[in-house]
């Protein structure tokens, strides 16, 4: 068993970052909008513009009350959209109940979609075209299998999950990549029998340990986006019940510090390639 690191591979990507944003001859700009007040939103912005901090993006936060309209929403989008300065920018989710999140999504210009969200280039990657930009949690899984050297072609691949910000453009970058791909969610029947045809076998529906050893065939890859509190332990968990998985599994990512550290990183990746094309 292997554990595929996000940690060392997402700083080896970071200090890559870093050397080509110091060759450029401007600062690319990430601009992230906040909307309330959510302690864990608070601190994945902060967290998100320290990073892009230190491999040289600069950029701002947008901070807006917490009940805020989804028109004073898409007015802030707007003014970014056209802002020569904003090379790119995103939406801190979730956004608050009253907000309407898929008309906020749909504003953005797909050109600055830092987070890869807007339908427009959902659309795109569904097209197999390479103008699409990913959303940075699926980016940030293709990079950590890639480097691996994690052959993709041909597997079956499982996931669980049918949400548009991970398991739908998941979906369409493993088929671009030769992939046979099912997408299961809650009403999915005989649910365990499929995982156990999975190769790779990727979830994210925030359901702690909800995978035992039963779900998993021998040697499978294990992908956890799963990001909650144990109930019983109050520990940072996953999906998977790592301690019975891990075994019997031929590479799995650890929670925390798998799948999470790369999806910061692939945010900073699309707004380096996006403000290179911008030039």
């Amino acid at each position: 068993m292997t554990i595929l690191d996000g940690k060392i591979t997402s700083q080896k990507i970071m200090d890559s970052l870093k050397d080509e944003v110091s060759n450029l001859d401007f600062v690319p700009t990430l601009d992230i909008v906040i909307v309330g007040n959510d302690p864990s939103s608070q601190k994945y912005v902060a967290m998100k513009q320290e990073k892009a901090q230190d491999v040289g993006i600069g950029g701002k936060i947008h901070q807006l009350n917490h009940d805020s309209t989804t028109d004073e929403v898409l007015s802030l989008v707007q003014n970014l959209n056209q802002d020569q300065k904003v090379n790119a920018f995103m939406i801190q989710l979730p956004l608050p109940s009253q907000i309407d999140t898929q008309k906020v999504l749909s504003s953005i210009n797909p050109k600055k979609d830092a987070d890869g969200l807007s339908p427009f280039n959902l659309g795109l990657l569904f097209q197999k075209k390479s103008t699409g930009i990913a959303s940075a949690t699926a980016l940030g899984i293709i990079k950590l299998l890639e480097e691996y050297q994690i052959d993709i072609s041909g597997k079956n691949v499982v996931i669980i999950g049918r949400s548009p910000e991970v398991s739908i453009p998941l979906f369409a970058l493993l088929m671009a990549k030769n992939a046979t791909v099912t997408i299961c969610h809650t009403q999915t029947k005989n649910l365990m029998e499929i995982c156990q045809q999975a190769d790779i076998l990727i979830s994210s529906i925030g359901k702690p340990n909800f995978f035992g050893k039963d779900f998993i065939k021998p040697n499978a890859i294990i992908i956890d986006v799963g990001f909650v509190a144990d109930p019983t332990t109050g520990k940072t968990t996953g999906d998977f019940d790592f301690e019975q998985v891990a075994p019997i599994s031929s590479f799995i990512t650890p929670v925390p510090g798998g799948v999470g550290p790369m999806t910061i990183t692939s945010l900073l990746y699309n707004t380096v390639q996006i403000a290179k094309n911008q030039k």
